[in-house]
């Protein structure tokens, strides 16, 4: 009896391990058709959860393909058996890319294992050579909130760096540290708008007396992001202090930082919030007259649309009696075409903006799958693309000729074939019309015969946010991401979240297909736009 059990525990053993060498063989196949195979083979291979498994994940955090390490790091995130941990803490720092280290730091900390801490603490300080590494294991560290050493965290703000004295910055705004007033306020006059701006953010949620002191000087900054962390960090000091200088930054010559004032009066939510709104309003076009109308659609329960004069004629025999009303958790309903001010859409999302980068998803299943369960009428059964350039067509046709525009093509096979995107930067409808809807139609003929491509959805809004001219987006897609830097929706939202903070850029959301519909509304909701399924 325990020679047979003897034998079943070796063969099992065997079998494990010829599994993970497959695991192994497959994380390493680079052929084009193998990529989700590889990723797969990397949370297979967390699942077993070895060192060996770990040995057979670390490397893939340096790949070359952005979207590889990411699977790579969430594998690396996953593992939890103590002698695998020990050994991913004493060898990720080892790996010769800067990024594949950068990768290993998050994943430090996205897996929340405190038996990571000293490995991070090392890479936070002259343990990392490169600086944008070690930014990423301090915000690594920053990502276990009040677990880690705070020490470590005031200690980054010293480093010749910028990007990582603005991690610790943020680290210890999360924290809400009181102890870090000295070391923060120093900050103030770095030399990088990034750090001091991060350090208003910190001072104004853990030190809001020294935040007082440098509030004037900051809403005069050269830098809009400054002043944008100046009106954002006061509602952090206080209600009064959020309602003070969101009423100068609704003056302010940045359309960004009025973006921001906005969504401070909002946050601070009294009846006195309503007429500064209302009279920034009348001075305001394109973009802007949606941010105001949403906010105060919220705050009043009032349906009047984008026309100022109309909110203002409200107002004016409103306000002695109106009282405002519970905070509601979500923005509400869309607001329909037509709705004061506007007759021009894209999907039913009502255009305000003249200044527009549209990316429509042209990867393989937007030409194979049919519009069955989605759509009505004459677009069932057709090709989602079909569906999709139709759309763009009629609304190209609608745009008055000033207003500006792009069409970035979502698709890595649009990237091989050179038909990624119709210009560096945006153009005028009076130029783009007709061409921009001939070089839509043309890069479908090119990319539909060879029905592949996955949707970087990720590196597509980065490739449009580089034109620091656009303040709204539409984001077209049959699903989530599937290639790219942040294909984990998780990280995605973060990752967007942060690269939007200063940026303020509106995007609106389109589904054509099932599954990705919360991702898909989370990432309008935290930037302010619409999310429209079909």
């Amino acid at each position: 009896m325990l020679r047979a059990l003897t034998f079943i525990a070796i063969a099992a053993l065997s079998l494990r391990a010829g599994e993970l060498d497959d695991l192994e063989r497959q994380a390493k196949d680079k052929e084009y058709g193998a990529y989700w195979d590889r990723t797969k083979a990397f949370g297979k291979l967390a699942k077993i959860g070895s060192v060996k498994a770990a040995q057979a994940v670390l490397p893939h955090c340096g790949d070359e393909e952005p979207a590889v390490r990411e699977y790579a790091g969430l594998a690396v995130a996953d593992f939890s058996e103590k002698e695998a941990v020990a050994w991913l803490a004493a060898n990720g720092a080892a790996l010769r890319s800067a990024e594949g280290r950068a990768t290993v730091y998050w994943a430090f900390g996205v897996s929340g294992n405190e038996a990571y801490f000293p490995a991070l603490e090392k890479a936070a300080g002259p343990g990392e050579r490169d600086a944008a590494a070690r930014a990423m294991a301090v915000r690594a560290i920053g990502m276990f909130g009040n677990k880690g050493k705070e020490e470590v965290l005031v200690a980054a703000l010293k480093d010749p760096a910028w990007q990582v004295k603005e991690e610790a910055a943020f680290a210890l705004f999360d924290r809400r540290s009181t102890a870090a007033a000295e070391p923060l306020a120093k900050l103030l006059t770095d030399a990088a708008w990034q750090p001091h701006a991060a350090a208003l953010y910190a001072l104004g949620a853990g030190a809001p007396d020294k935040f007082r002191e440098a509030l004037p000087k900051a809403q005069k900054d050269k830098s809009y992001e400054v002043r944008i962390a100046a009106c954002e960090g006061a509602f952090e000091a206080g209600q009064e202090d959020g309602f003070g200088a969101a009423g100068v930054a609704l003056k302010d010559e940045a359309w960004q930082v009025r973006v921001a004032a906005i969504a401070v009066m909002e946050q601070v939510w009294e009846n006195r919030c309503i007429e500064p709104l209302i009279d920034a309003m009348v001075k305001e076009k394109g973009r802007l007259r949606y941010d105001f109308t949403m906010a105060l659609r919220r705050m009043t329960g009032k349906e009047i649309g984008f026309n100022a004069a109309d909110w203002k004629l409200w107002w004016n025999t409103a306000k002695d009696t109106f009282k405002i009303g519970k905070k509601p958790s979500k923005r509400g309903a869309n607001i329909a075409v037509g709705s004061g001010g506007t007759e021009v859409a894209f999907y039913d999302v009502p255009i305000l903006s003249d200044r527009i980068g549209f990316t429509i998803d042209f990867s393989g299943s937007m030409f194979d799958d049919d519009q069955k369960t989605g759509g009505s009428g004459e677009q069932k059964g057709r090709k989602q693309i079909d569906i999709a350039l139709e759309e763009f067509q009629k609304t190209v046709q609608a745009l008055k000729p000033d207003v500006k525009i792009n069409l970035l093509v979502m698709s890595t096979q649009a990237i091989i074939e050179k038909v990624r995107v119709f210009s560096k930067l945006l153009v005028s409808v009076s130029a783009a019309r007709p061409k921009i809807l001939t070089w839509a139609f043309d890069a479908k003929k090119k990319l539909e015969p060879i029905k592949r491509g996955r949707g970087d959805m990720w590196d597509a809004y980065e490739e449009l946010m580089a034109d620091e001219d656009i303040d709204t987006m539409f984001i077209l897609s049959d699903g989530g991401p599937s290639y790219g830097a942040c294909v984990d929706k998780a990280h995605f939202l973060v990752e967007l979240r942060r690269s939007n903070r200063y940026r303020k850029v509106m995007i609106h959301t389109v589904l054509t297909g099932k599954g990705a519909e919360k991702f898909m509304e989370d990432m309008a909701e935290m930037t302010g736009g619409q999310a429209v399924t079909k």
